[in-house]
């Protein structure tokens, strides 16, 4: 049973993704018309898509906990014992989440891809309709901080250092890589990963997943009112 839950929670956000969300898009606007700026049209369904993703896939991790009898409560870790450590955790993430996206990424992008690439995609961003604009800024962030959170660290990390017989930094390898996968291919995967291996990290070393969840929600948070306004 626990292998086949942690092969459903790796393989079917990948699947989302990649193939259901593209598919509703070109139902959606047509396949020439999505050729012409796919990027474009998969952030502009994305933030409405992901949200939804997101709620999906917390669902059926709480159903596997459930199946497998074990508390939410242990997975989130302790909630008032400590408070100091929380709020140091949820900070340092944070500033981490800032130094990887909003710093070293946008010099990346316009290394990889050449001058002007984070500009073109800052501006491909402050395309989008303003009503995708504001969901995108309420709702987004805060599914992704709870339920991805809820997903690749509470469920797939635990799961994969189980079924590794506690090796702890492979486990963070592979919800890392996951994490990334979920991302799309591209520079952003890459940071992901990154971002991925912090927060595993962090989880191994304290077993609480809040600070995780709240910086997480926060750093994208910061990271798309950037992106829009900045």
């Amino acid at each position: 049973m626990l292998r086949n839950n942690v092969l459903v929670l790796s393989i079917l956000p990948v699947l989302l993704n990649y193939l259901i969300t593209p598919t509703i898009v070109i139902l959606a606007v047509s396949l020439p018309e999505f050729l012409k700026n796919p990027t474009y049209y998969i952030y502009m369904y994305g933030f409405i898509l992901w949200p939804l993703y997101h709620i999906i896939l917390a669902g059926i991790t709480l159903g596997f906990f459930k199946m497998e009898k074990e508390s939410i409560r242990s997975i989130l870790g302790p909630l008032r014992d400590k408070p100091w450590l929380t709020i140091l955790l949820t900070v340092a993430l944070l500033g981490f989440s800032i130094l990887i996206f909003q710093i070293i990424e946008p010099h990346v992008i316009d290394l990889v891809y050449g001058p002007g690439a984070w500009r073109q995609t800052l501006s491909g961003f402050r395309s989008l309709p303003p009503a995708i604009t504001i969901y995108g800024l309420a709702i987004t962030p805060l599914t992704a901080g709870v339920c991805e959170e809820l997903v690749w660290r509470g469920y797939l990390q635990t799961r994969f250092k189980r079924l590794l017989h506690g090796k702890v930094w492979a486990a963070i390898a592979l919800q890392a890589i996951l994490f990334g996968l979920w991302h799309g291919i591209s520079i952003l995967t890459l940071f992901s990963i990154v971002i991925g291996l912090a927060c595993g990290y962090a989880y191994a070393k304290t077993g609480r997943l809040i600070p995780i969840m709240i910086s997480h929600w926060l750093g994208d948070t910061i990271g798309l009112t950037t992106i829009y306004f900045i």
